[in-house]
């Protein structure tokens, strides 16, 4: 237990601040590796010599430690916070420029500005993200490219979104140690629900009307034994986020736009199907209970990702992504 100095209430070893009166608990400077309370301005622990606040987080060990739990376990996301990350963000469309000669390189072009993206020519996938690289299939019809370019663009700005939060929280530059735990989180079954109807929302958004698809999350829910609770947890949580990148792409991805890629579908000749239009919500989340619920799922991820056993599919992850 953890007493207060101040009214010498009884709290929990993990508590930052009093349950009784408020007072902050945790000691300054401590080391996170032995626990020595340290100057407050060392930078390396006097007692173990390791970085106290490293600037980057490259090994596991330095990340799965008591000092970054209580981290996650007590920080506040605030709403202020969240819409600087989301800002910084989409800053770089303000700089970036939309060029090409079909509607589909203008999309591309877009997506360009966030991340690199490649042509693949293999698989059954019309497309995947991993790290900082989006794949789609150059042998679709360009109505097709487009909507799994916006896609996958979706998937990438949630994982840019969750690095940025857990890098906030941390304190730290981000590396492919904390990537790989970040892409951990996001592979999970119920998060990855929430993903795919995130990325479909957001798809959906910009493609004619009927032409929605949520295949990828049919597919997802099918593969898991979720609950309808927690199914409509991931939805609810999905929506929020897709809402949320809409905002912001609908000031790049505008009327023209949106009327050329209408344009393109003609073109290609694709019938709408209808079917999935039925799946499409507008339930979302307060943002700052939206951002509770994903501290607290962060966290939930950190206590099974800090687990010995896990290290090898964290290691598999990391080495993927380098």
């Amino acid at each position: 237990m953890k007493y207060c100095d101040i009214c010498g209430t009884s709290n929990f070893k993990e508590s930052n601040y009093c349950i009784h009166c408020g007072n902050n608990l945790a000691l300054e400077n401590i080391c996170p590796y032995c626990g020595k309370v340290n100057g407050d301005g060392d930078s390396f622990c006097v007692n173990c010599k390791k970085q106290i606040k490293p600037i980057a987080i490259c090994d596991y060990d330095t990340l799965f430690n008591q000092y970054n739990e209580n981290l996650l376990l007590n920080y506040d996301l605030d709403d202020e916070t969240y819409y600087e990350i989301l800002s910084d963000i989409f800053k770089r469309a303000e700089y970036g420029r939309i060029s090409g000669n079909s509607i589909k390189d203008k999309i591309l072009s877009f997506a360009s500005i966030f991340t690199e993206c490649k042509a693949k020519s293999r698989g059954f996938e019309r497309g995947f993200n991993l790290g900082d690289t989006i794949y789609y299939d150059d042998r679709l019809d360009d109505s097709i490219q487009i909507a799994t370019i916006i896609h996958e663009l979706a998937h990438y700005l949630v994982f840019d979104i969750v690095e940025s939060v857990v890098c906030q929280i941390f304190d730290v530059k981000s590396t492919t140690t904390l990537q790989s735990f970040v892409w951990f989180f996001l592979i999970l079954p119920d998060i990855s629900i929430m993903n795919e109807y995130c990325a479909h929302t957001v798809e959906g958004r910009f493609i004619p009307y009927g032409y929605q698809n949520y295949a990828s999350f049919n597919s997802s829910v099918e593969n898991t034994d979720i609950d309808d609770n927690d199914l409509n947890d991931m939805v609810v949580l999905g929506n929020s986020f897709a809402n949320e990148l809409i905002v912001f792409l609908e000031k790049y991805i505008d009327d023209e736009l949106r009327e050329l890629i209408k344009l393109q579908y003609k073109k290609d000749l694709n019938s709408p199907k209808y079917d999935s239009i039925m799946l499409e919500t507008d339930v979302c989340l307060p943002l700052n209970v939206k951002n509770k619920f994903l501290v607290e799922k962060l966290y939930e991820t950190f206590k099974i990702a800090s687990n010995m056993e896990t290290r090898k599919e964290l290691e598999f992850i990391r080495e993927s992504l380098e």
